[in-house]
């Protein structure tokens, strides 16, 4: 059948779209010199945690390279490529010293940043050490994270201090999950509010304390941002409307409400309770790393214990491979849906409907962003240092607006429009100033009445 068939219209069809169809290389392959594989070597993501760097080189594998992290005796931490510049013995296998590491092999010893310091089996005159480098990487460590640049040296932006690093009364676990799937298709989960619905409520019931009220329909709101999306879904329950803001930072951070709380009483610019990245290992297996956000204000009803959460582990509901079959199979979570889409998703198989503005949205723009680094030109990044983070909007606000009898659906659109313009607006604000202008000017739009907590 050499016509390309993509679906059928027939009952009993299935022959006519029986035949394979290739995958979306342009967003799914991200080795180097790959068009995606060379957008996301412009941004910094994490590759290791911490508590992975012990007293032994550990290999890892990302974007499809294989590499070695370790952290020297002087506290400085490497990232090298896996095989040494000599004879391309495994560095997992070296010795950790001083300065560097040591290859098992020949004793050729490298800096973190890929320099040769001594080369012991050549004469002392040698000029190798002075003609070439082992590969390596910059890194940075934060929290619990260590995060890389794998990019070109002169493309290389400064490290990205987002807002949501350093909340007042939060406490962030760092945590890593591995998906045996594309890194796409588990990073679009996070511009899918709808899945909740069904996935999360009325096909397998309620999975998450607290979040009953996901059976309803959310009204959608999305925002386009220089550097990503901010996106809003709307509920009501009586005469409250909870606005939940996610941040989708491209190519692949994400950011949500919070976790485990109660929709009962108004609250204005609550934060996040989860920061995660979704990271390519190679074209067909990924690795979330984040921070769980363990706080008082949106954890009102958690139920996780935080000395549970750390590598391979997180509190919530479906995110790893870890349940048993028979729980996988009679309730299914986010992890069995990306995983079950297939090594590499076929986007030519998908039929998209409305519910996936999400989707078409983040694609076509990571597709742009692909295109402008293929013709040499610079993709919009989050800028910010500790002394002026970059703004994040992830959180809950809930207002007190009684419901419109003739259209409320148009009515909590407004709302959230509305809602989102203040807290674009307050960035030019830091810290409380920023919170208290939101605060100031939800209650000037909207009445006092709006926010009043009822005791």
């Amino acid at each position: 059948m050499s016509e390309e068939v993509r679906w059928t219209n027939e009952r009993f069809g299935g022959y006519r779209i029986s035949q394979p169809l290739e995958e979306d290389i342009d967003l799914t392959h991200v080795g180097s010199g790959t068009p995606c594989g060379e957008y996301l070597r412009r941004f910094w993501h994490p590759v290791a945690m911490t508590e992975q760097l012990g007293s032994r080189p550990v290999p890892i594998r990302i974007l499809g390279e294989n590499l070695v992290i370790f952290r020297d005796l002087s506290g400085h931490i490497g990232l090298l490529h896996r095989h040494c510049a000599h004879r391309r013995a495994s560095l997992e296998f070296g010795k950790i010293e001083k300065n560097g590491i040591r290859c098992c092999y020949h004793g050729w010893q490298f800096d973190v940043d890929g320099t040769i310091l001594d080369t012991p089996g050549e004469p002392e005159d040698s000029p190798i050490k002075h003609r070439i480098c082992q590969g390596a990487y910059p890194i940075h460590e934060y929290r619990g994270l260590v995060f890389a640049y794998m990019g070109p040296l002169e493309k290389k932006p400064d490290f990205p201090f987002l807002d949501s690093f350093d909340i007042d009364g939060h406490e962030m676990i760092p945590y890593s999950i591995h998906s045996p799937c594309n890194w796409l298709q588990e990073s679009e989960n996070s511009m899918d509010p709808f899945h909740s619905v069904f996935l999360h409520g009325r096909v397998n019931g309620p999975q998450f304390p607290g979040l009953e009220h996901f059976i309803a329909l959310p009204v959608v709101e999305y925002f386009k941002r220089p550097e990503g999306f901010s996106y809003s879904h709307a509920r009501r329950q009586g005469d409250l409307v909870m606005m939940r803001f996610h941040d989708h930072i491209t190519p692949n951070m994400a950011q949500n409400g919070g976790m485990f709380q109660r929709l009962d009483n108004p609250k204005v610019f609550g934060r996040t309770s989860l920061t995660k990245w979704v990271v390519p290992v190679d074209d067909t297996n990924s690795r979330k790393f984040g921070w769980r956000h363990f706080n008082d204000a949106d954890e009102v009803l958690r139920q996780g214990d935080k000395s549970n959460v750390g590598w391979e582990k997180v509190d919530f509901y479906g995110q790893t491979a870890h349940r048993t079959e028979e729980e996988r199979i009679s309730n299914p979570g986010d992890w069995e849906a990306w995983t079950s889409q297939g090594p590499i998703n076929i986007h030519k198989r998908e039929y998209l409907g409305t519910t996936d503005e999400g989707i078409t949205l983040l694609r076509s723009k990571i597709k742009k962003d692909i295109r402008n680094v293929e013709r040499g030109k610079d993709v919009n990044q989050p800028q910010g240092s500790e002394d002026r983070p970059f703004h994040t909007y992830g959180g809950d606000t809930i207002i007190r607006v009684p419901e419109d009898p003739v259209d409320d659906r148009a009515l909590m659109r407004r709302l959230q429009r509305e809602v989102a313009e203040i807290y674009f607006a307050a960035d030019q604000y830091e810290g409380d100033e920023r919170a208290e202008f939101v605060v100031r000017h939800i209650t000037e739009k909207f009445g006092e009445q709006a926010i009043q907590v009822e005791k």
